[in-house]
């Protein structure tokens, strides 16, 4: 999983308060209910040494009339003196309760943990008209969590359906219905092409009529050709089944995340006998030191034991505060091991992947190297 999205958070300096909203069920008070919630973290966060300003962005989000937005899934938000650095979303934290911590560093190992087996989808569900594109995040045990909607609509409305009958019209007929459909798909592909700019998807998934589809895959080329494929369900048509259209879509983004973690766990195999792959945290520690971890490994259900010191720096880091004082500008502080490793491969590029439960991993922790470090 791609760690970027908060690589300028990781790259910051401290403190930050990382705050954790537990899901709830949507009702008329909902938004009151999530304002007398944040009035218990802040007071956390202020007996913890929060400042005045991280406080108030906090309290603009969470303790007004944007309180609203709380939805049935739970939400994470860092932030800082500079206001809110992160917001979003977040799976499977139905039952941990709410969360507020102020630290050096932006404690983001649960909302990592709460995307494991998560698929980012762009979805367009088309005709020969345009089509729906649909920004998913996917889970198999969560279902699919629409993000946001954009309706495509082609120019070329009028002449879509296939002509009819015979005559020496017809072929000229049939080559403006053709020509019709592949301009309103090159429409959806321009679409597509702009919503994955923003949204960064692993998978585009082509549903809807079968002629739509096909003009579709005919017009998209390149990269994000590589990474669609096509389902035989959804229509745009009203009273459409999407239940059908759901349970496609997590076919093949199940299928998606089994072969990802295969993947990652083919490369960590095939690297430890290249030396390209370390287990145990003071490997993994020495390899996020030196930048070396291309993907952190964690293991799901199974936190990463013990605490690590960080300094100023990501790279700042050891288990030993006496080791990073010629390296830091400021005094070494024990933060949970995980987070400490989260901050220094996410700062510097890296990645990290969630395995499944049952894993060993010597410390539950292990990393996919760039290069060897002679751990």
């Amino acid at each position: 999983m791609d760690l970027s999205r908060t690589r300028d958070i990781f790259e910051r300096p401290g403190p930050f308060a990382t705050v954790y909203l537990e899901a709830v069920q949507a009702g008329e008070n909902s938004a009151k209910q999530v304002e007398l919630r944040w009035r218990d973290l802040s007071k956390q966060l202020q007996q913890a040494g929060a400042d005045d300003k991280t406080l108030a962005a906090l309290d603009e989000e969470l303790g007004g009339k944007r309180a609203g937005s709380i939805t049935e899934v739970g939400r994470v938000l860092v932030a800082s003196a500079d206001g809110i650095l992160f917001d979003d979303e977040v799976e499977a934290v139905d039952a941990a309760g709410d969360i507020a911590v102020w630290s050096p560093l932006p404690e983001l190992g649960r909302y990592y943990r709460s995307q494991t087996g998560s698929v980012r989808v762009l979805l367009a569900v088309v005709d020969q008209t345009g089509g729906d594109i649909y920004q998913v995040i996917a889970d198999n045990s969560e279902g699919a969590r629409e993000l946001s909607e954009e309706t495509v609509k082609g120019q070329a409305i009028e002449t879509v359906h296939k002509a009819r009958g015979g005559g020496p019209g017809n072929r000229t007929r049939q080559n403006r219905h053709e020509m019709a459909s592949y301009e309103n798909a090159d429409a959806v592909v321009k679409g597509l092409r702009s919503a994955a700019s923003q949204f960064r998807p692993e998978v585009i998934v082509i549903a809807g009529e079968i002629q739509g589809r096909s003009a579709v895959r005919q017009e998209l080329t390149g990269d994000l050709a590589d990474i669609t494929r096509e389902i035989e369900a959804g229509s745009r048509a009203a009273g459409a089944s999407e239940d059908a259209l759901e349970g496609a879509l997590l076919t093949v983004t199940g299928e998606i995340a089994t072969e990802r973690e295969s993947g990652v766990r083919q490369r960590f195999e095939e690297g430890k006998g290249h030396a390209n792959a370390v287990e145990g945290l003071e490997p993994v520690l020495e390899a996020a030191r030196t930048g070396a971890v291309d993907t952190l490994l964690l293991v799901d259900g199974q936190d990463v034991p013990g605490e690590l010191y960080a300094g100023s720096s990501p790279e700042a880091i050891s288990t030993d505060p006496a080791n990073l004082a010629e390296i830091s500008d400021t005094e070494p502080v024990a933060r949970p091991a995980e987070q400490v490793l989260l901050r220094a491969v996410g700062a510097l590029g890296g990645q990290v992947q969630v395995l499944g439960g049952g894993t060993s991993l010597q410390d539950g922790v292990g990393a996919i190297l760039r290069f060897p470090t002679g751990s």
